[in-house]
């Protein structure tokens, strides 16, 4: 018998009355991606009617047409500019304040911080042997910020101090962070640069005038980046907007190293 679990679901409700949940959400998701209405019977395992009532009780709830349809058991069937509206609202405030897997299930175990290889392995093999663990890679200033409010239990962070060049205490000192978390040695990171396999870069100075791959705010390789930058500026008498204006792609921003590397292969020239 497998582990009960906790589970949150956002519903969207008129005068007491619920006129959309998940079940209701993952119908509408089937129906735009597959086009007719047996595909979600199909899929959700739901009798035909019933799909139908879900759909008139939202149409009828909110007064405005989620769907257009020809009628039959075959019929096509799509969702309307309303309706595909409604749907991205309710899965942006599922995302906002859900933080668990798309089911809506809470996990044991939550993990926030710091894009990692080693991590994601470690994650994985506990999943496999039967963990639930939620992962979230919201970079190391995000992670320390949800362990410290209590809505993570582990956070990987790597965050330089550009004034000491400690890493991690003065930050758990800057938030008050000691009373609500413990800091623990990890093992060390070797930060590195990716880029076309037909340039030619010996360090950060090179990457002026070519397009780059930037990091999120409050992650450990954004602050290691704009370290190095800075740096880069005070040698070459530039102050940081200017290097910034200099650097391209400096805005275009990912959260993780996998979606770096994506955006380098794709045809992107460099990333820090």
């Amino acid at each position: 018998m497998n582990k009960p679990r906790f589970r949150i679901e956002i519903i969207l409700e008129q005068d007491g009355k619920v006129l959309m949940d998940d079940l209701t959400a993952r119908l509408l998701e089937i129906l735009e991606r597959k086009g007719s209405l047996l595909s979600v019977v199909k899929d959700l395992g739901l009798p035909y009617s019933r799909a139908w009532e879900l759909i008139n009780k939202l149409e009828s709830g909110l007064d405005i047409k989620i769907v257009n349809s020809r009628r039959g058991y075959k019929g096509g069937m799509s969702l309307t500019t309303e309706g595909r509206e409604l749907l991205s609202t309710y899965r942006s405030i599922v995302s906002r304040y859900v933080w668990s897997p798309p089911d809506g299930t809470v996990c044991d175990t939550v993990y926030a911080g710091s894009d990692d290889c080693i991590v994601r392995d470690i994650i994985n093999e506990m999943r496999s042997e039967g963990y639930c663990i939620d992962a979230y890679w919201v970079g190391s200033m995000g992670g320390l910020s949800m362990v410290i409010n209590g809505l993570a239990d582990i956070a990987g962070i790597h965050l330089i101090d550009p004034t000491s060049g400690e890493y991690n205490i003065p930050y758990m000192h800057s938030l008050g962070a000691w009373d609500n978390a413990v800091l623990m040695r990890g093992y060390m990171r070797l930060l590195g640069i990716v880029h076309r396999p037909y340039l030619s870069i010996s360090d950060l100075t090179d990457i002026l005038g070519l397009r780059m791959v930037n990091r999120n705010p409050g992650s450990g390789t954004r602050l290691a980046t704009e370290l190095l930058l800075n740096g880069i500026a005070k040698h070459i008498g530039y102050s940081m907007d200017e290097i910034r204006s200099v650097v391209k792609g400096y805005n275009d921003v990912v959260k993780t190293h996998v979606e770096v590397t994506e955006k380098v292969a794709r045809g992107l020239l460099i990333t820090a």
